[in-house]
């Protein structure tokens, strides 16, 4: 019974850590859309410890139930498995939002810069005759605050 017990405190705690995720992770989309780099290195910072904290956890539980097959079905019948699923289901919509956010803003950024600097469109080859874009010596940007 106390590997059940030890079951049940690591399925408290992936839960709890990933409550502190999930709320990081919502911290990490605002400092983005806000442009606040700072609490982005902050938080970035945060979400790397609770994710290491979290695979700690996750290893453990692994190891338990790796030995007893009886376990591995039971904990599927556990109320916390199922939150720790759905939760983990929300953070990767989170992260594949914030991703789709920054792929979006980057292409859109490239755009500008490519018709800002459109001014030399010689074709330039490499030594081995691959085509290679000039990379700009240097931009200006004027800020709207």
């Amino acid at each position: 019974m106390d590997v059940t017990n030890d079951l049940q405190n690591i399925l408290e705690g992936q839960d709890q850590k990933l409550d502190q995720i999930l709320a990081v992770q919502k911290e990490i989309r605002s400092d983005v859309t806000e442009r606040n780099w700072i609490n982005l290195e902050q938080h970035i910072a945060q979400l790397s410890g609770l994710s290491k904290d979290f695979s700690q956890l996750e290893n453990q539980r692994v190891k338990i139930l790796e030995t007893s097959e009886e376990l591995s079905s039971s904990v599927k019948k556990n109320p916390l498995f199922y939150s720790i699923h759905k939760k983990l289901v929300a953070s990767r919509a989170e992260n594949d939002a914030l991703n789709s956010y920054i792929s979006i803003t980057r292409g859109f950024l490239q755009g500008i810069f490519d018709k800002a600097i459109s001014g030399k469109r010689n074709t330039l080859y490499s030594r081995n005759g691959a085509i290679c874009r000039p990379n700009p010596e240097s931009i200006l940007l004027n800020t709207l605050s």
